[in-house]
């Protein structure tokens, strides 16, 4: 990302170069052409004169330099100081484990752990989980998802009425062109209040073949959509299945902006310098977040000796 304090210098330094030279190249001439006219005393009073008017413009232009630099990183402390008045109280997920166990079928267990916190001084109703997934285009619609199990500071909750469906759209591409995406989110009522700025979330999802193109390449999509400061993503096969890094992805882990539109080249390669995959796929960063989307490709490889039909 390019430094915003240093954008606007360049063309003034190149400006003032240009103008120093031509200055310099102008007085030449003009002591050339006068070297034979003039007295050596008014040679060196011209060349005091173009001193000092060179001293002046050098401050001028420090001192523009220094104002610009200052108004920037002024803008840049109320941009800072804007985010933390109006992100930083809401709620904040301290520590977010998911862990995802992909069957042959295509199906997956995938479970949530969360940590979150508000301030003290500010009530927080609900927290909106968002979840991806695929299904083939002639699949009953939103059949994929179900939750299967809610607990909040280790209570149970009802979870029929919690999933909240918000979208279906066609996956783009050859390779996926017979899917759709389904993208919805878990309403949890985390009830975060004055005296009460801390809950402990464990949240159970049954995905029913939601991931059909498994032997062909998935994907784990994870949102921040809350400041998180620390996160563990496990992709692991149930018994028989092996799971993989896509040798199509660029990256481990793949990291965009606005729900997936921007690609962040940078901040891809440093979440997946901080990804493994040895018995399945684990991704972990301590690094605060909030406002991307991490995605984490992968593929299915059936372990054939524990296939009692291959033998």
């Amino acid at each position: 990302m390019a430094d915003s304090a240093r954008s606007g210098i360049s063309p003034g330094v190149a400006a003032f170069v240009s103008g120093a030279v031509s200055v310099l190249l102008t007085v030449a001439g003009t002591l050339v052409s006068l070297r034979n006219e003039a007295t050596k005393e008014q040679l060196f009073g011209v060349l005091t004169w173009v001193m000092y008017a060179t001293g002046a413009a050098t401050f001028l232009l420090l001192l523009w330099i220094v104002s610009t630099t200052l108004h920037q990183r002024l803008d840049l402390l109320r941009s800072l100081r804007d985010v933390d008045v109006h992100v930083s109280r809401q709620l904040r997920v301290r520590r977010r484990t998911d862990r995802l166990v992909v069957s042959s079928d295509g199906s997956g267990a995938y479970v949530v752990e969360l940590e979150v916190e508000a301030d003290r001084d500010v009530a927080v109703a609900w927290l909106a989980f968002p979840i991806f997934s695929s299904a083939p285009v002639d699949a009953p619609p939103w059949a994929s998802v179900r939750v299967r199990r809610l607990m909040i500071d280790g209570r149970e909750y009802d979870v029929q009425q919690s999933y909240i469906r918000r979208s279906r759209a066609f996956v783009e591409g050859e390779l996926f062109k017979d899917l759709v995406i389904e993208e919805g989110v878990v309403r949890i009522p985390v009830s975060l209040e004055k005296g009460k700025s801390k809950r402990q979330i464990k949240l159970e999802i049954d995905l029913h073949q939601s991931m059909p193109a498994l032997f062909t390449e998935e994907s784990h999509s994870i949102d921040i959509s809350y400041i998180t400061d620390e996160i563990d993503v496990y992709v692991t096969g149930s018994e028989g299945l092996e799971i993989f890094p896509s040798p199509r992805a660029a990256h481990l882990v793949e990291a965009s902006q606005n729900k997936g539109e921007h690609g962040d080249a940078q901040e891809s390669i440093l979440q997946s310098s901080t990804c493994r995959h040895r018995d399945g796929i684990h991704w972990r960063s301590r690094n605060t977040k909030l406002g991307y989307r991490y995605e984490i490709r992968f593929v299915g490889r059936r372990d054939v000796t524990a296939d009692p039909v291959s033998r």
